[in-house]
Order: C-alpha cells, then structure tokens, then sequence
C-alpha cells in the first residue's frame, strides 16, 4: 500500500508568468499623484525656507554652525531622491548663492504662512 502512494505522482500547478510592462505615461502620472497626496516637492517648484539651516562641515568656505539659510528665503528644488526611506530635495537659494540639501519638512511652498504676512 505503501508503495501505490509514493509512486502516484503529484499535480503539477501551472506556474504564473511574469510580465515586466513599462508604460512610462501611467507611471508618471501614478507619481504626479502621489506626490501630490504625500506632499513631496517637485523640481522647479519654488519654495521657501521653514528652518534655520547650519553648515555641519560639508559646506565648502563656510565655518561650522554659519548659517547657510535663514527662515523665510525663497529657493528652488533642483533635484529629489530617495535615501534610507527618506526623500531629500536640492535646492538653490540665489540670494544667498548656496545650494543645500533639504528634507521635507524644514521647506514650504510659496504661498504659504510667510507669503501672507
């Protein structure tokens, strides 16, 4: 009896196809949306400073702790990515002729609680 259950051979499930589809149209627009929804800045958007900004060393001809942005300056994100979970931003605040980087948080948009006063 033994033998009859081992030899009996087993169903095969049909195993599914993988399909690498690449519409770059429903992606963009599925990031347009969730940029949207999740508060993320886009490039060339202009914004405003939120915090107080300090050089941690990595700026060049600066001494450590000078300020780098002051609450209130108007910049413009030049690029965003992804680090660890978190999205970053570059931004270019001519005024003052620095670039730095940004988390989410510490920028507004215009039209915001310091373009109203």
């Amino acid at each position: 009896m033994s033998e009859q259950i081992g030899t009996r051979p087993r169903p095969v499930k049909p195993r599914p196809v993988a399909r690498i589809v690449c519409d770059a149209h429903r992606r963009r627009t599925a990031r347009n949306m969730e940029r949207r929804f999740t508060g993320e800045f886009s490039v060339g958007e202009p914004i405003r400073a939120a915090a107080l900004i300090r050089n941690d060393g990595m700026y060049p001809h600066k001494d450590v702790g000078e300020p780098l942005v002051h609450p209130g300056d108007a910049g413009v994100v030049r690029e965003s990515w992804r680090f660890l979970g978190e999205v970053y931003y570059t931004v270019e605040f001519t005024a003052r002729s620095v670039f730095v980087i940004m988390a989410d948080h510490e920028m507004m948009r215009m039209g915001t609680a310091f373009d109203v006063a």
